[in-house]
Order: structure tokens, then sequence, then C-alpha cells
């Protein structure tokens, strides 16, 4: 018995190369949004840094006053 294959018909080729564009271009859109929501998230990192170094030096300060505080 030999099996025949049907070759796929123009229009059903380009359906399904329409079908697999639309998959690529929801994938592209959903990796862009991912990529602006990275750059936002190191955008407020960033805008946010200078609050951390604040702290830490105060903290660091009040230790040291603490320590020098104890030892006179």
């Amino acid at each position: 018995m030999t099996e025949v294959t049907k070759t796929p018909t123009t229009p059903v080729l380009l359906a399904d190369i329409n079908n697999r564009l639309a998959v690529i271009e929801a994938r592209l859109e959903i990796i862009s949004d991912h990529e602006n929501r990275i750059r936002e998230l190191e955008k407020a990192r960033w805008q946010s840094a200078w609050i951390t170094s604040i702290l830490s030096s105060a903290l660091a300060s009040g230790i040291v006053a603490v320590i020098i505080r104890t030892l006179t």
C-alpha cells in the first residue's frame, strides 16, 4: 500500500503563514512589554538610590557616635 500525500494549496499555505505571523507578533508585543517594565523598574531603582545611601550613612554615623560616647 502506498500512501498518497496531499500537497496543501496556496490558500491553505497562506492561512498557515498568516497564523504563524500572528503568533510571532503577539510574542513580540509581550517581549517589548517586558522590556518597558524592566526599564521602568531600573529607573525607579536609580531614582530612589539616594535614599538608601543617606539612610546607610546616617545609620553608620549613629553607630560611630554611640561607640565614641561609650568609649569616652
